[in-house]
């Protein structure tokens, strides 16, 4: 079936792009097979292919600047590198592509107009992002995904003296074993000055690392900060609740961080969250005190959607975040 595929889900597509889609479908698909088709601002310009071949047919069909490889034997993937020339847009999926072939594709002149490079679930550990380091092709990348590699906090060193970021805008981390170590490593970086979205979930990040992050006048650009199924504590979510380095974040996601009631007041009272619309805190160990002063916050009156579900938060906290005065516009998950 052919569809729009991309970073986000349709389901999060704004509304005028959803009624264009379904209006415009027919039209824009037009006359090319049934695969699955990439739309970006209206233009067919990326396909999900498996092999070299199909890709070739994509590129005579259109101008192909969006690229989901899924191929079997990605050694025939080196052998066609020119296919790169354009791409803009790049994601690795299905069989592991190993650090050997990962350095053979980042050494290709082809790669040097990649603006996303999307690397999830390719185990290429500590040595791949040494590969990623010693690229000379990588300048132009804004978004960098690498979860589910293996990484650690040694990668995480790596990825942090990174000599060819100073472009990028999304790191997304997710589940690579990162500590407190590996935090720090990235709260000390100055590669990333245009950082603006940092996906830090389902690591191994305790008060120190949400410490070390809190005090980096170098995160101080973020608008999304993931640091759900961590294990931050009480502690480390005070730390976030002291810093006056996030005043442009507008998602915040603390999910499964045995944050109790204490970290919960902390970020309740916390002025230095102006901009803040999106608080994730499920799964902590929050309770009626917590979510009391959560909703008697005048701080979190921009807020458009709390998220609370599988906190202790009782019947007294409940009513409190339904009558809050300062919580009307916002969703708010029990």
């Amino acid at each position: 079936m052919n569809n729009r595929w991309g970073w986000e889900d349709k389901k999060y597509w704004p509304e005028r792009e959803r009624a264009l889609w379904q209006q415009h479908r027919d039209e824009w698909l037009e006359g090319l097979p049934k695969w699955s088709w990439c739309l970006w601002g209206g233009l067919v310009e990326g396909v999900a292919v498996r092999t070299p071949k199909l890709w070739r047919v994509a590129r005579q069909q259109i101008d192909v600047r969006r690229v989901s490889c899924d191929f079997r034997d990605f050694d025939t993937l080196l052998k066609n590198l020119e296919l790169l020339a354009g791409v803009v847009y790049l994601a690795v999926a299905g069989s592991q592509l190993g650090v050997a072939r990962l350095r053979a594709l980042v050494q290709s002149p082809f790669i040097q107009h990649v603006a996303v490079l999307n690397l999830m679930s390719q185990r290429i550990g500590m040595e791949g992002v040494l590969a990623l380091a010693l690229s000379p092709y990588l300048q132009n990348l804004t978004e960098l995904i690498l979860g589910w590699n293996g990484l650690g906090d040694g990668g995480v060193e790596v990825l942090a003296h990174f000599p060819s970021l100073e472009h990028l805008t999304t790191l997304n981390l997710w589940w690579n074993g990162i500590g407190d170590a590996g935090a720090e490593a990235l709260a000390r970086a100055s590669s990333f000055p245009r950082l603006s979205r940092l996906w830090l979930g389902f690591n191994r990040i305790g008060a120190a690392g949400a410490e070390a992050l809190a005090e980096s006048p170098h995160l101080q650009n973020l608008t999304l900060l993931d640091l759900g199924i961590n294990q931050i504590g009480a502690a480390g979510a005070q730390a976030l609740a002291r810093s006056s380095h996030f005043q442009k974040l507008t998602y915040l996601s603390l999910n499964g961080n045995q944050i109790d009631d204490a970290g919960a007041v902390a970020l309740a009272q916390s002025p230095h969250f102006p901009a803040l619309a999106r608080l994730f805190l499920g799964g902590n160990q929050i309770g009626e005190a917590g979510a009391k002063a959560l909703a008697q916050s005048p701080y979190l009156q921009n807020l458009t959607e709390l998220e609370l579900e599988g906190n202790p938060i009782g019947e007294g906290g409940r009513e409190a975040l339904q009558q809050s005065p300062y919580l009307r516009r916002c969703r708010v998950r029990l």
